[in-house]
């Protein structure tokens, strides 16, 4: 049995809830682990003191401790939610009603522009040579790669 299991397995140990060879096999590794036996005394120990704090002892076991008079503060810290989320709600609505009033007219002038632009560029003859320059630049890219792994692929 390795340290991990033992320590996954060590809160059923101690509560006696495996079976005889598991606890069998828990305890032989603990006599030879010294990390897992110091994982087990620490593990003793806090079932202990949660124990006691379950009973209502104090850390020393000894005088009961009295119930702390803590105010519930969930229904203020719920409502205060509820406000922040309420603000938080509006100002997406508000936003994106604002960008809903903008955002029509100016798709529509953004669309009108980009027409505009590719006629101009159309008309200035901004695109005649376009073809030509994408099949330059492919001719430049082939010859530059042909001569990367030309000479070594001649080479072998």
């Amino acid at each position: 049995m390795n340290c991990s299991t033992v320590k996954e397995w060590m809160p059923h140990y101690i509560d006696g809830q495996l079976s005889p060879e598991a606890q069998q096999a828990i305890y032989l590794h603990i006599q030879t682990c010294p990390g897992c036996a110091e994982w087990l005394e620490e593990a003793r120990e806090l079932a202990a003191m949660w124990s006691e704090m379950e009973a209502g002892l104090d850390v020393n076991g000894q005088e009961p401790v009295l119930p702390h008079d803590f105010p519930d503060l969930t229904g203020d810290v719920m409502a205060r939610i509820g406000q922040l989320e309420n603000g938080r709600r509006e100002r997406i609505v508000k936003s994106t009603m604002s960008r809903r009033r903008t955002t029509r007219g100016t798709s529509w002038m953004h669309y009108g522009v980009a027409v505009g632009l590719t006629f101009l560029l159309l008309q200035l003859g901004v695109f005649e040579n376009l073809a030509y320059g994408i099949t330059e630049i492919n001719g430049h890219m082939s010859t530059s790669v042909s001569s990367w792994f030309g000479p070594q692929g001649n080479n072998k």
